[in-house]
């Protein structure tokens, strides 16, 4: 099954002495990274780390981080100094003087969150012997924002569900999981819309509920929900072979030979033949193989590439045909 694009586990984390993100000053943020960073300084993962500081490169890769889902959006937009640790694999990303102080993320491929919550529990456990991380009895971890508080944790899937999508399904899955205390929004998270039949899946609750239930429960939602797409994908597929099968082929063709492509584009054209791939209707690309070139044409991303020499958009979209043209072993036009 290739519903699963993606797993996170998430831990927001604030260290008691200093004020939250929204009330420091450059100092304490600063502060805050060195901190943070020295304390996974004697860790065994350390020569795995590296530390991105906002203040020492530009916008653009920052940017490209967000469309990888290492930073957040809300990450882009702080003025203070703000800082990222990832491991060289990019399984783990530590944001500092985000919203929280800390925020680690742990990604994971496959149906469970269970390997990445032990890896970013694990780091949590280092950084809480190091530093005096702000806790209460009462409320459990403080956060800057109180729908955090308690845990701390949000635990989400990246998801493809382009059957329920055709189908006009998503409503009822909106209103389905939101009676669990679950979330599905778009792929950049809350306030983000669906792009290619993309969503992302997440706990509401953090407060009253401890992390392994939380993860169990995302588990068994994304789980469920995997279920009815492909009930209803082999349905579709049952009803409407000749027109799912011109779709997915269609969309292959024009993702394969198109001389420029826009970033919507490239989303909707991508859902498409991964629905086919999953189908058995394309059998000639992995599903990794086409992910991975769908990020790596997002637009940031292209410009961290070094083969962009114009910020023109239509210069962008020219190279992100390209690079679709080369990575689904349709050669490349004369005038390439």
């Amino acid at each position: 099954m290739t519903n699963y694009q993606s797993g996170r586990v998430r831990l927001a984390r604030n260290l008691k002495t200093i004020p939250f993100p929204s009330r420091m000053n450059a100092d304490m943020a600063r502060e805050v990274i060195d901190k943070v960073w020295d304390a996974l300084s004697s860790c065994a993962l350390k020569d795995t780390l590296k530390i991105i500081k906002s203040e020492d490169c530009d916008k653009t890769l920052l940017a490209s981080l967000s469309e990888k889902h290492l930073i957040s959006p809300d990450f882009l937009k702080g003025t203070l100094p703000r800082g990222v640790i990832i491991s060289e694999d990019e399984t783990i990303s530590i944001m500092i003087n985000e919203e929280d102080h800390i925020r680690i993320q742990v990604f994971a491929q496959g149906s469970s969150l269970d390997d990445a919550y032990d890896t970013a529990d694990k780091i949590d456990n280092l950084l809480s012997e190091k530093l005096d991380i702000a806790f209460s009895e009462k409320f459990g971890y403080l956060t800057a924002c109180p729908t955090n508080a308690g845990t701390g944790m949000r635990a989400s899937f990246m998801l493809h569900l382009p059957a329920l999508t055709m189908s006009n399904s998503i409503s009822s899955v909106l209103t389905w999981a939101n009676k669990l205390g679950l979330a599905v929004r778009g792929i950049y998270g809350e306030g983000s819309k669906a792009k290619g039949a993309f969503y992302q899946l997440s706990n509401q609750i953090t407060l009253g509920a401890t992390e392994k239930d939380i993860i169990q429960r995302v588990n068994l939602a994304a789980e469920e929900l995997m279920k009815k797409e492909e009930m209803v994908r082999n349905t579709l597929f049952e009803n409407n072979r000749i027109r799912l099968t011109d779709k997915c082929m269609r969309s292959y063709g024009i993702l394969s030979n198109a001389y420029a492509l826009s970033s919507e584009e490239a989303f909707s054209l991508t859902s498409d033949v991964l629905l086919g791939i999953s189908l058995g209707i394309i059998n000639n690309i992995t599903t990794q193989k086409l992910s991975d070139t769908l990020f790596l044409t997002l637009p940031s991303s292209l410009a961290q590439s070094g083969k962009l020499t114009d910020s023109d958009p239509v210069t962008r979209d020219v190279l992100r045909a390209q690079y679709f043209r080369e990575n689904l072993n349709m050669g490349k036009r004369k005038d390439d």
